[in-house]
């Protein structure tokens, strides 16, 4: 979104990348909070901005890239339960009550939230639109870049 000449560096998981930028070996990465958390506090990395549109709270002066000077930028990494196609509705409606009551608990939100996760429970059919919204955008973003599988 700003042309700036970033190289993609390839890494079979986040904490080589991570490493790697500690090290000096990279000289910038998109971090998830939870490795940033690892990081920051201490001193071993500064972190630029957030990518989401709303700051992180276990980083509140973290601008987001937005607030940065990025405009419309709003990217985020998030997890679903999923269960297979077919599943009886009552199955699927039953989960999402038990994964709820989890993530409400007061246990759960600060193991969530001392890991640098923001859990925000759905309905399965609010996860389906989400899915779908996402679906488009980033595959988009694969189109208008011109990425291809190798």
């Amino acid at each position: 979104m700003t042309g700036a000449p970033i190289k993609h560096v390839p890494y079979k998981g986040s904490s080589g990348a991570a490493n790697d930028l500690v090290a000096g070996i990279v000289e910038s990465s998109f971090a998830g909070v939870p490795n940033a958390l690892a990081q920051v506090p201490q001193g071993r990395l500064k972190a630029l901005a957030v990518t989401t549109a709303r700051r992180a709270p276990q980083l509140p002066d973290v601008p987001t890239l937005q607030e940065a000077g990025v405009a419309g930028y709003d990217a985020s990494v998030w997890l679903a339960l999923l269960a297979p196609a077919g599943t009886p509705p009552e199955i699927v409606q039953k989960l999402n009550a038990e994964v709820a009551k989890l993530m409400a608990s007061a246990e759960t939100k600060k193991a969530l939230f001392d890991a640098g996760v923001e859990p925000s429970p759905s309905s399965p059919q609010e996860m389906a639109a989400y899915l779908g919204v996402e679906l488009e955008r980033w595959g988009k973003v694969v189109k208008d870049a011109g990425v291809k599988l190798e």
